[in-house]
């Protein structure tokens, strides 16, 4: 009998510390939240080496950079695209990319769309004495940053296209606001007295079930530097490329004007002086026919949900730790969404109906 108190006694404890253990806030990061009502304060620094393997560094002066919002942000860092660029992105959900050739075919495809449309910067400004572009007063989101191509003494200094978040993250994977991003002799291609190279687009379809819907040509926009250079038409009779040769150390983009019995996705690879818009068929959403005429339509049973092996369920990507994402988002992995604090409410009042329940056994036990 006093064995059996004693057990008891054990098990009632063991429960108390369960339930206190558990009143311990449910945490979903550590990351703190964004603080919205803070402007975006952004700065770009533009250097390079003089020649390579020179450790002269050349700032660029005097040239405009401008800046585009091409996504929003909410206070737990959650990533989403304004309507208007909804239907260019080749990838529509931001949040649950994990590597930099992702993001790179994100500003490929905008920077066509961007000058096609003449859509006007976000904020523009000139770099200084030391090569910085400052930017203040900014929304907060991810922003698309146009190359810069300049020629300085006889020498071509190119820099590419990028993506830049802010607020962005620091080493102590915190927000961070102001951000500094200096873009360096890694993003710089210089050339003394350029080449001259033959550069080539392609169209491929990726439109299996609809080849007959395939519009019979469609015309091309290039853009130089984010200026018009041509607008050309391909179709079965050029094989769907068109070749141009121009000196090397510019930055080509390109929009495109498709008609057709239906809507396409469009996506665009580059590799060195080849580039690849691909199209994809967006089908119809068509109900579900009847097997007969005239008869009803009934639904397939559903089958009953098979119960899985309890264990830590897949939380949204946005929650975890995503790794490799590049440098110039000016973050190391996607925002986490901060604590959740509504089940102490009912942890505590669960609590204390244990600690009562035990409290009158033992009391009864003596």
């Amino acid at each position: 009998m006093k064995n059996m108190k004693i057990k008891k006694r054990i098990i009632n404890f063991i429960l108390m510390f369960f339930v206190v253990a558990m009143m311990v806030p449910v945490t979903a990061s550590a990351r703190g939240e964004i603080d919205l009502s803070q402007p975006g304060d952004l700065t770009l620094g533009y250097h390079s080496q003089k020649t390579e393997g020179s450790d002269e560094i050349v700032p660029m002066v005097g040239d405009s950079i401008n800046v585009y919002k091409i996504a929003d942000v909410d206070r737990y860092g959650y990533y989403s695209i304004p309507e208007e660029y909804k239907h260019v992105f080749p990838i529509t959900d931001l949040n649950k990319i994990k590597d930099q050739e992702s993001w790179k075919t994100i500003y490929q495809s905008l920077g066509g769309y961007i000058y096609k449309n003449h859509i006007a910067p976000s904020a523009t400004a000139v770099t200084d004495a030391n090569g910085e572009a400052h930017f203040d007063d900014l929304e907060l989101g991810i922003y698309f940053v146009g190359n810069l191509t300049t020629k300085k003494d006889k020498y071509l200094y190119a820099f590419s296209s990028f993506l830049v978040a802010v607020p962005g993250l620091d080493e102590n994977d915190e927000w961070i606001n102001p951000v500094y991003h200096v873009i360096g002799t890694v993003k710089c291609e210089i050339t003394y007295e350029p080449d001259i190279l033959t550069y080539e687009i392609l169209k491929s379809w990726n439109d299996a079930g609809y080849e007959n819907y395939r519009p019979t040509s469609i015309q091309v926009h290039i853009y130089c530097d984010g200026h018009e250079y041509a607008v050309v038409t391909l179709d079965s009779g050029n094989n769907w490329r068109y070749t141009w040769e121009y000196e090397e150390g510019h930055e080509w983009t390109f929009a495109e004007t498709v008609s057709g019995n239906y809507a396409y996705t469009t996506s665009l690879t580059g590799n060195g002086t080849t580039y690849r818009l691909t199209n994809t068929v967006v089908p119809p959403e068509t109900p579900d026919e009847p097997d007969e005429p005239g008869e009803p339509y009934t639904p397939d049973e559903p089958e009953p949900p098979t119960p899985e092996e309890p264990g830590i369920p897949d939380l949204p990507t946005v929650l975890g730790a995503i790794r490799d994402l590049p440098q110039v988002l000016g973050a190391r992995r996607l925002p986490q969404t901060g604590q959740l604090w509504w089940p102490i409410p009912i942890l505590v009042i669960a609590g204390v109906a244990f600690i009562i329940i035990g409290v009158r056994k033992n009391s009864k036990n003596l």
